[in-house]
């Protein structure tokens, strides 16, 4: 438990009941509420303003309470967005219209220069690793949790490629905060064995990351970054753009340099308000439509072309095998596009009764805030804030799944009483929309076998949230062995890792809500007898 939780922190002063842009009001974008941005702002925030968020959910206000946490999320990207000076901080004499120097995330540190093939200690911060240093988009993704292997490349988390309608895939990056660099590093979680060793000690053993303090530190914050390469179909003027190198996911990979244009953009903060972090995510508006909006999927959208035909959000058939004899896919062979839609949850009972009021206010603050960007003339009006995650009632327990435990096993999932319940982003989890579906997998993850029946049979209709998943994550904690008492070592000279799982901080190797330290993180080559 955090005890700073209840300290009253970050006071904004940009914050008025009313603005007028060009002769529209506020009122004119369907009216006025508490926390509405008057301008737009460098600043990165820290945190909501807990008193008042707390004062709100004693009385039910709940959706008024959600309007904080979606307007640090706008602030904070709009923030990341900013353009920077050499040294990564923002550059206040220049404004979002500009689109030609770097980003203040930019600076950040890419997790593929943290998490090293032979679990090396990284370099230091700021030596080496930023994306504007080492601009390649080639991510790592590991399958499912128990297992990682060199299938799974270049694709959405715990599944496959996204392809577009050009026929080419959308690329994918993770970067991290000093705050959180410097807690991997001091504690030595950027390799297996660092885990191990952290989760063997006698004392502060459980991955703990930094929060805020008040306003004189940012608490780790996490970024994940989607990218499509741009097409002569493509409108340039809609996407914030930039040249990444990419490697190829083929038999032989290559290096090439793409023109991108940000599709999709995760932000992650550890704060004091919130233990289970908050969790806001961003799309390119032209992303894809929702399923239940017979005028939108009359459009052709960035992943969505009407004439072609076969089912949404399915994933693409493996088509190729590698030498372990896992399945993949490779570049080449897989340019179908991927028909994308964004499954609209109905409202279920007390499965998610706020969902859809959650939805329709962030909806109007994107109108508010894009016509700010607009009259800015910054490519970011052509981006929309799907969601953010937050707790009501931080380190409220869990519940378990189990037969017949749906709805509760679902809103409960994770500690923290989370709203809203189903947030995804399309580009980056896809194939988590599965819609109508028995309730099992919606709950707490129990490792089941692929092919498993559920644990639970309710039938529900849901897709996942960024906090569902992310509660899954676990460290390192050991290695598993032969009958013999030997390692059990795969054809790369690595020993098998055995991870910890749900970030309920009990003592269960959980990796508080950071898949990083369990997808990325690798082990030191072993030799038998050394």
């Amino acid at each position: 438990m955090n005890p700073l939780r209840n300290a009253v922190v970050v006071r904004r002063t940009w914050w008025l009941f009313l603005v007028t842009l060009g002769g529209m009001s506020l009122m004119d974008c369907g009216g006025a509420r508490p926390g509405l941005p008057t301008e737009l702002t460098s600043t990165l925030p820290y945190d909501v303003d807990i008193q008042k968020v707390q004062t709100l959910d004693a009385t039910g206000k709940i959706v008024e309470a959600q309007r904080e946490f979606d307007t640090l999320a706008w602030q904070a990207f709009l923030a990341l967005n900013w353009p920077a000076t050499g040294q990564g901080t923002p550059d206040d004499s220049k404004a979002l219209s500009d689109r030609t120097t770097p980003r203040v995330w930019q600076f950040w540190r890419l997790a593929s220069t943290i998490f090293l093939p032979n679990g090396e200690r990284p370099q230091p911060w700021g030596t080496t690793g930023t994306a504007l240093g080492m601009p390649s988009l080639y991510r790592t993704k590991a399958a499912w949790r128990q297992h990682t292997t060199s299938a799974d490349e270049n694709f959405e988390a715990f599944s496959g490629p996204l392809v577009d309608q050009n026929g080419k895939w959308v690329r994918y990056e993770v970067l991290v905060n000093r705050e959180e660099f410097d807690y991997l590093l001091d504690n030595e979680l950027y390799s297996q064995d660092g885990q191990v060793a952290f989760s063997q000690r006698p004392a502060r053993n459980q991955v703990d990351f930094p929060v805020n303090l008040g306003t004189t530190r940012h608490g780790a914050i996490e970024i994940k970054l989607a990218w499509k390469e741009m097409g002569a179909n493509d409108d340039a003027n809609r996407f914030y753009t930039t040249k990444v190198q990419v490697t190829t996911s083929e038999q032989t990979p290559q290096e090439k340099t793409i023109d991108v244009g940000l599709v999709g953009m995760h932000i992650a903060m550890h704060t004091q308000s919130s233990p289970e972090w908050i969790w806001a995510t961003f799309e390119q508006v032209d992303n894809s439509p929702d399923s239940n909006d017979n005028q939108a999927l009359s459009k052709r959208h960035n992943f969505f072309n009407p004439p072609l035909s076969g089912m949404p959000n399915l994933l693409p058939p493996t088509n190729a095998t590698l030498p372990d004899g896992s399945k993949t896919w490779y570049e080449s062979l897989t340019t179908k596009p991927v028909q994308l839609e964004r499954i609209v949850v109905p409202t279920q009972g007390q499965l998610n009764p706020l969902d859809e009021a959650i939805r329709k206010s962030t909806q109007e603050l994107n109108a508010i805030v894009q016509a700010l960007l607009k009259n800015s003339n910054s490519v970011f009006q052509y981006y929309e804030l799907i969601g953010t995650q937050w707790p009501v009632h931080p380190d409220a327990p869990a519940f378990a799944g189990g037969a017949n435990s749906a709805p509760e096993s679902i809103t409960h999932k994770t500690p923290g009483d989370m709203v809203p319940v189903f947030l995804v982003n399309t580009t980056m989890e896809t194939y988590f929309q599965k819609g109508m579906q028995p309730a099992g997998p919606l709950e707490q993850d129990d490792r089941l076998a692929d092919g498993s029946p559920p644990i639970d049979a309710t039938v529900v209709t849901g897709t996942e949230s960024c906090v569902g998943c992310h509660y899954s994550a676990g460290i390192c904690i050991g290695f598993k062995k032969n009958p013999d008492g030997g390692f059990l070592v795969d054809n790369t000279g690595h020993r098998t890792p055995i991870y910890g799982e749900n970030g309920h901080f009990g003592k269960t190797g959980n990796a508080a809500f950071s898949w990083l330290l369990q997808i990325e993180a690798k082990g030191k080559p072993y030799t038998a007898g050394k």
